[in-house]
């Protein structure tokens, strides 16, 4: 990516020796870290190395026990001010915080709506909400309610606010981590057409290869401190990778799987069409103890492919059969009862209820049977939510804690124990590792290697490669038909393959 030209050397961002503690937790240690106008940097590290508290404290939500933070040489906005720190900085989380219920217009200009005198002036606010959306490339219409756009649309237009507003530096919080090939693409291209304006961007991301790809500097936390920051050419996978696993070994990037003979098979697809359109005569099979992945760009369908076995969609024709038995279409309790766990690919949204208890988010899928006459035993509960906490490791392992209080990787452990609690026959997973640090992923695959060593059959559907060179065989999908099966595959048959290039 190229970088900018930058005429005026203070920093956008200046974090000085900031330090953050909550009781025991030394949440950041001495943390100091210098970004340049129209840079995009990358903040990374492991869940809990402090990104997230530094994000906090850049944006005004928190604020440090010792240190500081400047933007463009000038001290930050006292906490008493929220609305100079939106002045000054906004931040882009991979779950855009909006208003779905008002249109697009309306979140565009909420807590700034044009006046005429004492009166709001809706047509100066449609004619700008008009004049952005034209801007920006978004074809949406703005008297739309928000909540019937898509996530990548959310995100485009939480920046476009923010720098309408006057906002020079954009924090992306792990931006892509709901979105799919060509999103990610058009996010990274207005990201470089901002930053060669002179917009400043802060962006954090597990996947390592987004990091080299768009960022010109970068800084790796450890455990609230500083490890290392670098410009440039300095920036590389290895010494990242090598920075995050901080003297664990390094992760296996392909799982073996345990297949039975030949002719033995867990889950089989037979000519699939989707009602909606979203993928037409999908046929596949897996063998008891198999592991099967399948990848493609955004729309290809693949995503859709997972959620019409999970019966979360209805078929037009086809059938989906376990174990030699069809199951009933469209309908999740008959998935569940033939044997199919399910991991859906955004666990904020379908994965877990935050507000309820890890117990009671890990036995949501066996209510049956820990209440057939509709009496639940809590202690049953309990016990059942105890062994699932510690086949998962859970962290910290209580079965009384709010999900919401764990990090995205235990989040994650959580939904993977839902879908292991019924003894599946067949486990499908959608992204299992999004948004997870490495030493997270490394034990969500563990935990696939000791399915398939169960005989479970495995479906991972993923848009990060990687992900899908965990398998020995993946299948690529594109507009919304297998396009191509894939035999121990590297990198380059994947992306090949995807683009059609094969």
């Amino acid at each position: 990516m190229s970088t900018t030209t930058l005429t005026n050397l203070v920093p956008a961002i200046e974090v000085d020796g900031v330090s953050r503690i909550y009781g025991a937790t030394k949440a950041l240690q001495d943390v100091s870290v210098s970004i340049l106008p129209g840079q995009v940097h990358g903040l990374i590290g492991r869940n809990g190395a402090g990104k997230s508290t530094l994000l906090r404290i850049i944006t005004g939500l928190e604020h440090p026990d010792t240190g500081s933070v400047r933007f463009f040489g000038e001290d930050a906005p006292p906490a008493s001010d929220p609305k100079a720190w939106q002045q000054r900085v906004a931040c882009v989380y991979q779950r855009p915080s909006v208003f779905a219920n008002l249109t697009i217009a309306e979140n565009l200009f909420a807590g700034r709506l044009p006046q005429n005198g004492a009166t709001v002036s809706w047509r100066r606010m449609q004619d700008e909400a008009d004049r952005i959306l034209d801007e920006w490339n978004i074809h949406l219409d703005p008297r739309s309610l928000l909540s019937d756009a898509p996530i990548e649309e959310r995100q485009m237009l939480t920046i476009a606010k923010a720098l309408s507003a006057g906002t020079r530096i954009v924090l992306l919080d792990e931006p892509t981590v709901q979105l799919e090939g060509a999103a990610i693409r058009r996010l990274f291209d207005k990201v470089q057409e901002l930053q060669d304006a002179g917009v400043t961007f802060v962006f954090v991301s597990h996947f390592l290869r987004e990091v080299t790809a768009i960022c010109d500097s970068a800084t790796v936390l450890r455990d609230g401190r500083v490890l290392w920051s670098r410009r440039g050419d300095e920036i590389r996978s290895d010494d990242l990778v090598e920075s995050l696993l901080a003297g664990q070994e390094q992760r296996r990037h392909r799982v073996e799987d345990t297949s039975a003979s030949a002719g033995s098979v867990a889950l089989k697809v037979d000519a699939m069409t989707d009602k909606t359109g979203a993928f037409t005569d999908v046929s596949f099979s897996i063998a008891p103890g198999e592991l099967l992945a399948i990848g493609g760009v955004g729309g290809s369908g693949k995503y859709s492919v997972g959620e019409a076995i999970a019966g979360l969609r209805r078929l037009a024709s086809g059938q989906v059969t376990v174990t030699g038995a069809p199951i009933k279409p469209g309908k999740v309790k008959a998935s569940q009862r033939a044997g199919v766990g399910f991991v859906p690919a955004d666990r904020h949204k379908d994965g877990y209820v935050p507000q309820l208890s890890v117990a009671e988010n890990m036995t949501m899928a066996v209510m049956d049977q820990l209440a057939p006459a509709g009496f639940l035993s809590p202690r049953q509960q309990t016990n059942m939510a105890q062994t699932l906490i510690k086949d998962v490791a859970l962290v910290p392992p209580n079965p009384k804690l709010a999900v919401s209080g764990l990090s995205g990787g235990n989040q994650q452990k959580v939904v993977l124990a839902r879908a292991l609690a019924r003894d599946p026959r067949v486990l499908v997973l959608i992204s299992p590792t999004a948004g997870v640090d490495i030493a997270a992923k490394d034990a969500i695959y563990a935990l696939i290697l000791r399915a398939l060593e169960d005989g479970v059959a495995v479906l991972l559907i993923s848009d990060d490669i990687e992900e899908l060179l965990v398998s020995k065989r993946v299948l690529i999908m594109r507009e919304g038909g297998i396009g191509a099966e894939l035999i121990d595959p590297n990198e380059e048959d994947i992306v090949r393959a995807i683009e059609g290039m094969e």
